[in-house]
């Protein structure tokens, strides 16, 4: 019985290694092949936003049909590993202590994403109860937002500043103080998600930020109308 747990173990390990290394050179091949713009980050917002539709659809399909999570996690760390890669190519890696508050946040976010990523999927049958499943899987629901974000980075359009806002607000603040940590401290090991704070504690600082931007750009509008 211990040998077929540990070949179980192994196979999911394959697996998430196969399908990882997949994902991995699919979003390496849409970052060079979408055109950079004359910004030279179109490619890599775009990606970005695909990325949030993509994640979020995988997501939702495997905590409702119950499908194993393998193929969920592997779209996101794989992600993060090329974006947080790509971020570090843009930037130089001489520079990013340098770099303001909000550049930092992202390397943060995208740093916690893979370490808890592989955590997760490691301890996937001891942290939390069954009825629950993964966390991790439960977290990447929240990516839905950066499709507006990216749609309102690449246009400046109004329209995606407000749907980003709200989305934002409804996934990250609203979905995840009222049912996600209720429900992970119900049915989690503790430990780890005091040990995930940092990840919802960046949420609660992008959306003051997100209010902040917003106000002060239709603000502007205003005043240049007037």
């Amino acid at each position: 019985m211990e040998k077929l747990n540990t070949n179980l173990e192994k196979d999911r390990f394959q697996d998430l290694t196969i399908l990882s290394v997949l994902w991995l050179l699919i979003w390496t091949c849409c970052i060079y092949l979408i055109p950079a713009g004359s910004s030279g980050r179109n490619h890599t917002l775009i990606v970005n936003g695909i990325h949030g539709g993509v994640c979020t659809l995988v997501a939702v399909c495997t905590l409702y049909w119950n499908w194993t999570t393998t193929n969920s996690i592997a779209v996101t760390l794989s992600y993060f590993i090329v974006d947080l890669l790509a971020m570090i190519q843009s930037d130089g890696i001489k520079n990013i202590v340098k770099l303001r508050l909000s550049r930092l946040m992202d390397y943060l976010h995208h740093i916690l994403g893979v370490v808890w990523g592989i955590i997760f999927f490691i301890q996937e049958n001891s942290i939390c109860d069954s009825t629950l499943g993964n966390p991790y899987v439960w977290m990447q629901t929240n990516e839905i937002s950066t499709i507006f974000y990216n749609w309102f980075r690449l246009t400046n359009s109004n329209v995606a500043a407000v749907l980003f806002a709200s989305s934002f607000f409804c996934s990250r603040i609203v979905f995840n103080t009222l049912y996600l940590v209720p429900r992970f401290l119900g049915e989690c090991d503790v430990r780890y998600l005091y040990a995930c704070m940092p990840f919802f504690v960046l949420q609660y600082a992008w959306f003051v930020m997100i209010v902040r931007k917003i106000t002060r750009m239709f603000g502007f509008q205003r005043r240049k109308q007037n």
